[in-house]
């Protein structure tokens, strides 16, 4: 399927206005922005160097509030501040789970995240490398995913369907419960997406007013220096990283993994396998993808490739990459870096990443 080009969309709004109409497109507001949540403290646990400590917070809406996980590196007796790190889980076709794929909680693995981590993260939890690398480092749940997902009975009789279609009724073992609960999310997302677009939202503009919530948590956490604060994402979570980013001006860094191309790209043949997270009705007539992630100029962003990303075409990621250095003028504060492989988060660029973030935080 082909896109035919247009001199309306993408538009390129001017640098200096194009933040605020982004921010619009999201709905995010100064008051919105200044919103820090009472947090309630959980469980506490240590394991492998790491210190966790499970947080819970009001989400802002009717739904279930946001689950989180607070990691630290551990070492009880120091006292000094230290940087840190704001992770944003991906989608990874898998809603059953959020904080959980990127991190390790007070219970160890839960079934069919050591799977989903060989494929997506070479088997590791990226939270455990950034806290072993010093950061403190952030986890929280978003709607619809993990504490914060639809539940079952609530979910429409379609998604259901497509669930019970996937996973006929038979012996219900977790597993398949699960597994039929991602057929259905899978359905229901769409769902989500046209009912926010008719209430003049998006997915999009949900999930940044959760995430802007827990950006204030992270800010505020005693042992953190505001000052010294990053967001990072893969794939879903990057997509999350670059609309963050557009709407706080707090953050002082910002990873975009696997999470790069240009509307033009994902329209030609690529948008049944992109997340809504990237695809906001309005923000095409605003600027192209790579513009939002460049409202972070001149803060420092580190956008990382992979070569044979199957969401994107190598021709519309360079493209992305020019459009990302003529938003940063030459500034030495953007960098891009290039991998083998396909659409994951590789132990690789993990250890790039967190170096990266060492140097610059």
């Amino acid at each position: 399927m082909g896109t035919h080009d247009s001199p309306h969309c993408p538009r390129s709004t001017p640098a200096d206005r194009r933040r605020d109409a982004v921010r619009d497109v999201l709905g995010v507001d100064d008051e919105q922005a200044a919103i820090t949540p009472d947090v309630r403290h959980g469980r506490s646990w240590n394991r492998d160097g790491v210190a966790g400590r499970e947080l819970s917070w009001a989400a802002g809406d009717d739904g279930p509030s946001t689950a989180a996980w607070l990691l630290r590196p551990d070492r009880p007796a120091e006292s000094a501040a230290r940087p840190a790190v704001l992770l944003m889980h991906a989608h990874d076709g898998v809603k059953f789970y959020g904080r959980e794929k990127v991190a390790d909680g007070p219970d160890g693995v839960p079934p069919g995240v050591a799977e989903l981590r060989t494929r997506g993260y070479d088997g590791l939890a990226v939270a455990t490398g950034l806290v072993q690398a010093g950061f403190v480092v952030l986890v929280h749940d978003v709607f619809p995913w993990g504490s914060r997902r639809v539940p079952w009975p609530e979910l429409p009789g379609r998604a259901r369907s497509a669930g019970f279609t996937a996973y006929p009724p038979g012996p219900d073992t977790p597993d398949v419960r699960r597994c039929r609960y991602e057929a259905a999310a899978r359905e229901h997302e769409n769902g989500l997406a046209k009912a926010a677009t008719l209430t003049g939202t998006s997915l999009a503009a949900r999930i940044v007013a959760e995430d802007l919530r827990a950006l204030n948590v992270l800010l505020a956490t005693d042992g953190v220096d505001p000052n010294r604060v990053a967001a990072a994402g893969f794939s879903g979570g990057g997509a999350r990283v670059a609309h963050l980013l557009a709407c706080s001006t707090r953050p002082r860094a910002g990873v975009i993994t696997a999470m790069m191309s240009t509307f033009a790209d994902v329209a030609d043949g690529r948008a049944d396998d992109t997340t809504w997270l990237m695809i906001t009705p309005g923000l095409p007539a605003v600027c192209d993808w790579p513009e939002v992630a460049a409202c972070a100029a001149p803060r420092p962003l580190l956008v990382q490739f992979a070569r044979n990303d199957s969401h994107f075409g190598l021709q519309g990621m360079r493209d992305s990459e020019s459009l990302l250095r003529r938003a940063y003028d030459g500034s030495d504060a953007l960098t891009t870096q290039w991998f083998a492989g396909g659409h994951r988060f590789s132990a690789e660029m993990q250890v790039d990443a967190a170096d990266w973030l060492l140097c610059t935080v």
